[in-house]
């Protein structure tokens, strides 16, 4: 069960990160608001990241959230931000998500947003994470339904790139595309689904969704190249496609979608 995170936790990332928040943030706020979290709430986040997400729900829930989060550096820099609102100190435990000790039937919510893609063995993860929920707890996860990512003008690479987009994330026994897999997964863990919403965007060259796909695909581009039936030709081509693009006003870039989907363990 054990993988590598794909993405990694350097600098590029922290501001690939950053700017990824900035557009996707306001989708998980409305999740917020449907699940209707107030004060005093027993809350665990999964893979916090840069954390504007976890220090939201701090201010929602007026305390501390407790997290696991695998990256020390990214650990480190939230134990600094959650030292200056004081709402207390949340347990961090700093490993993988099916190794942390996380205490049973203790939590309202666990939230977590692009974890799951990157899991294997998604099930195992799901229990663990439905026997720390309190009864009547939720659990809400964000992550993507990736078969809506589309350009247009389409390249003619553009199947053999999916292809690789997939296989990218399967190389570590993770799926992209978990969260229309989600809410099957939630009722064999014994949840009862509530909530399934989906997002996605839709941008032009200089837009913030479109500035914000480039970034990442064409940063990730020659790594995809190792997948067939993608190569390092047909990744070249694609990159002068794109920005090929970028120059011309009348392009789209339409965005994998992102599901949220929330279930609630049911009460003895």
């Amino acid at each position: 069960m054990r993988y590598r995170y794909l993405l990694g936790d350097s600098r590029r990332e922290t501001i690939r990160l950053q700017r990824q928040a900035r557009l996707w943030d306001p989708t998980a706020f409305a999740l917020f608001d449907r699940l209707n979290i107030v004060r005093g709430w027993k809350v665990l986040e999964v893979g916090p990241g840069r954390g504007s997400l976890h220090m939201e729900l701090r201010r929602r829930i007026r305390g501390p959230v407790d997290i696991v989060e695998r990256s020390g550096p990214f650990a480190d820099a939230l134990r600094r931000r959650c030292r200056r609102d004081g709402f207390g100190d949340g347990t961090i435990w700093e490993c993988d998500l099916i190794d942390a000790p996380l205490p049973r039937s203790t939590y309202d919510l666990i939230f977590a947003r692009w974890v799951f893609l990157f899991l294997p063995d998604v099930e195992a993860h799901l229990r663990k994470l439905v026997a720390a929920l309190k009864p009547g707890g939720r659990i809400a996860i964000e992550d993507y339904c990736r078969g809506t990512l589309r350009m247009v003008p389409e390249p003619a690479e553009w199947d053999d790139f999916l292809t690789a987009d997939l296989a990218f994330f399967a190389s570590q026994g993770g799926d992209a595309n978990i969260g229309a897999r989600l809410p099957s997964l939630y009722e064999r863990a014994g949840l009862e689904v509530v909530d399934v919403t989906p997002t996605t965007r839709v941008g032009r060259p200089g837009s913030i969704e479109w500035d914000w796909m480039s970034t990442y695909f064409l940063d990730v581009l020659p790594r995809y190249g190792r997948f067939r039936p993608f190569s390092s030709a047909k990744a070249a081509a694609l990159r002068r496609h794109w920005l090929a693009a970028a120059r011309r006003r009348t392009s789209i870039l339409i965005s994998p979608t992102v599901i949220d989907v929330v279930g609630r363990k049911r009460s003895r």
